[in-house]
């Protein structure tokens, strides 16, 4: 690559000058069942050696961008040929070992976490606590010293004396409050930002947390970039902390702004005692003045001592959790809490071989008091920003979005239907998760889907598109193992689905809604093609074992649905009726018609010829057309003369004889009908009365007929 060191990169030019270097044999250059050369595929496979060794950097946001490191500068000169990828697949397997190693240590002494977003987010804190703690320095700029006395001390006296003005968001504010301030305390301010955001999962992803920060960074004068080993942690998280810690952020940050006054007022004895024990350290946190605000004090407890105190920080959780598994520590409660609950984990750790998770089955049943799937907010509690934050909008909504901030009145617009009837389709698909939009042809199913996408979206990284036939499986679908080379050999390797890489996606930027559109729906075998995944449409963050091993969340065999993955379906009835779906399938979905004789299709032609006047009386023309058809399933949508430029004779005589007269001679194959005669132009136009005759469509009907053949 000729990107400087660091810089990401799009996989499009990487591996454009990949393919120029070492061009592609024969054999590589086949399509596999996904339709992408043999070649591109194992390419893109092997990164994950190469990340594993230290040498690529994939973006954390997941919008498909690589850096090189130093280190893989270094790799490069180093080993030549096929030497470069051994050398990566050496060092993958050893650090697994490593890890795996380094789990099985602690799990006897220490409460331990094998996730592996929640070992970035410690290796964050960690560089907090050894630069800013411990050295004085700045986590963001090696080079500068801000977590000192004097810095601290200027930023603690801007924040207890400025007042807020009403009106303004967060950011908006301290714009005001620090612009007399250094840009040594401006980042302070951004880096005491990134620490308040970094544990935070579900409810905020990296897309989020780099964009509140970045606003904080932008205030310098000299503004500095988010380290690496932020920029990945923000990826991840530790717990949903609520809606507290999301829409009260200034009475957040004046703890941590308090904590740190606190931190640097005291000697350096003193510091290495209460940093060096979590019981101490624990005083020292509940000790710093501010609201009680457990969840934020809990939340910096864990980031210095996480093997004590564990990513649980709901205080009614702890002690819920710690009164169902009493008896794994003897059934006597201790005078310390937070000791009884890292007691209990290590007794479970050790009893399991392996890091335990309470928000999984089975431990999850034995202590949570509804263990059935808790309904939604509702979405109108959702945009409140905080007594003290007015005007900073809060998104703490699973689905990823708020029906209230779509812009129904513009879809609208764009799409000729009623607001209302496309109010209910997007407050359905926010209370269910999927919906499916089912219709005859011509009735705009997959215009309206990829409008809602967008609208809801508003990224276009958060959105796939695919169709399903009827050879689509699960395999297809989900997870499968697919054959390919590997040093001459065949052999067959996990291959992840559409439905698995967008929930990985959603994960990763919870804040996000991520819409996985399917068109035609109902071509696949359903039941096949979702297999056990019908569980989870309603059953969303529970996690199922799978077909496959190895196939699920993080490499594991099970998998749960993130609640902001939403689908939705397109279903031609012309092919299959809504009522041949399985039960599963209608009970899980809901379903919205578009057809020509109801609303809101009924009446978009009038609508359309409104605002783009026609030559031809279209609405009547159509009305005449889908009148002869007998069966309702078999009746045309309008959408083949939604055109916004005006349809002269020659367009409409090919519309009819390419489009249209075909699709009905196939809907009325064996049933005696002379599509020809009953549904010709001149036939529908001769019916019209008043309207232009069929003269002048018969004058161009020969013509026509020859350009389509």
């Amino acid at each position: 690559m000729t990107a400087p060191q660091g810089e990401y990169v799009p996989i499009s030019d990487v591996w454009s000058d990949a393919e120029r270097a070492v061009p592609l044999t024969d054999h590589e250059t086949e399509l596999n069942s996904r339709g992408l050369r043999r070649g591109e595929t194992d390419w893109r496979w092997a990164s994950a050696y190469l990340v594993a060794a230290g040498w690529l950097r994939k973006h954390p946001d997941g919008s498909g961008k690589w850096a090189i490191t130093e280190a893989g500068i270094r790799a490069l000169e180093e080993f030549a040929g096929d030497g470069l990828l051994a050398e990566a697949q050496r060092l993958y397997a050893v650090g697994r070992l490593e890890l795996q190693a380094s789990i099985e240590e602690a799990l006897p002494s220490v409460w331990v976490s094998a996730d592996a977003a929640q070992r970035k987010l410690l290796l964050a804190a960690r560089s907090w606590v050894e630069e800013g703690l411990q050295n004085g320095g700045s986590v963001f700029s090696p080079a500068q010293s801000i977590w000192n006395v004097e810095t601290v001390s200027a930023l603690h006296a801007k924040w207890t004396t400025s007042s807020k003005v009403e009106g303004k968001n967060f950011v908006e504010n301290l714009a005001i409050q620090l612009r007399d301030q250094t840009d040594a305390v401006k980042l302070l301010m951004a880096e005491i930002v990134a620490l308040q955001v970094l544990p935070i999962a579900s409810v905020m992803g990296h897309a989020k947390k780099t964009e509140k920060v970045q606003a904080v960074l932008e205030l310098m004068e000299h503004p500095v970039s988010i380290p690496t080993v932020f920029d990945e942690a923000f990826g991840g998280g530790a717990f949903n902390p609520g809606t507290g810690m999301m829409s009260r952020i200034n009475h957040a940050v004046t703890i941590i702004i308090n904590l740190a006054k606190a931190w640097v007022d005291l000697d350096t004895d003193a510091q290495e005692r209460v940093l060096g024990d979590a019981r101490a350290w624990r005083a020292f946190v509940l000790s710093v003045d501010g609201d009680a605000f457990p969840t934020q004090r809990y939340a910096l407890m864990y980031l210095v001592h996480p093997g004590f105190f564990g990513p649980i920080v709901s205080e009614d959780h702890r002690q819920r959790i710690r009164e169902a598994f009493i008896g794994e520590i003897g059934g006597q409660f201790g005078d310390d809490a937070d000791d009884d609950l890292r007691r209990i984990v290590i007794a479970l750790q050790l009893k399991s071989g392996k890091p335990v998770n309470f928000y999984a089955s089975p431990l999850r049943d034995r202590w949570h008091p509804d263990t059935q799937p808790q309904p939604l907010p509702d979405p109108a509690t959702l945009t409140k920003d905080g007594e003290d934050d007015e005007g900073d909008d809060v998104l703490t909504d699973p689905r990823g979005f708020i029906p209230s901030q779509i812009d129904v009145a513009s879809l609208s617009d764009t799409l000729n239907l009623d607001a209302d009837w496309i109010a209910r389709v997007v407050n359905a698909l926010h209370r269910r998760g999927q919906v499916i939009l089912y219709g005859p042809p011509g009735t705009g199913k997959t215009f309206v889907a990829k409008a809602l996408t967008d609208a809801i979206t508003g990224r276009p990284d958060a959105a796939r598109r695919i169709q399903f036939h009827p050879s689509y499986t699960y395999e297809d679908f989900f997870a499968g193992y697919r054959p390919r080379e590997k040093n001459g050999q065949l052999v067959f390797e996990l291959a992840k689905g559409p439905l698995s890489r967008i929930a990985e996606d959603a994960r990763r930027d919870p804040d996000v809604a991520h819409v996985l559109l399917i068109d035609e729906i109902n071509r696949a075998n359903l039941s096949k093609v979702f297999g056990e995944l019908y569980y989870l449409l309603e059953y969303r963050d529970e996690a199922i074992d799978l077909l496959y091993a190895g196939s699920g969340t993080d490499g594991g065999d099970t998998f749960s649905l993130p609640q902001n993955v939403l689908i939705i379906g397109t279903m031609n009835t012309a092919d299959r009726s809504i009522a041949l779906l399985d039960s599963a399938m209608r009970r899980r979905f809901s379903f919205f018609e578009l057809h020509p004789d109801v609303a809101p299709v009924a009446g978009i032609l009038d609508r359309w010829v409104e605002d783009h006047p026609q030559r031809f009386a279209l609405p009547a023309l159509f009305a005449e057309l889908n009148a002869r058809i007998r069966e309702r399933e078999d009746r045309i949508g309008p959408s083949y003369l939604l055109r916004s430029e005006k349809l002269t004779a020659h367009d409409l005589a090919a519309i009819w004889t390419e489009n249209l007269l075909p699709l009905l001679e196939e809907r009325h194959l064996g049933t005696g009908v002379d599509v020809a005669s009953r549904f010709s132009l001149d036939s529908l136009l001769a019916a019209l009365q008043p309207g232009p005759g069929a003269a002048e469509i018969a004058a161009t009907d020969d013509s026509a007929t020859a350009e389509s053949i």
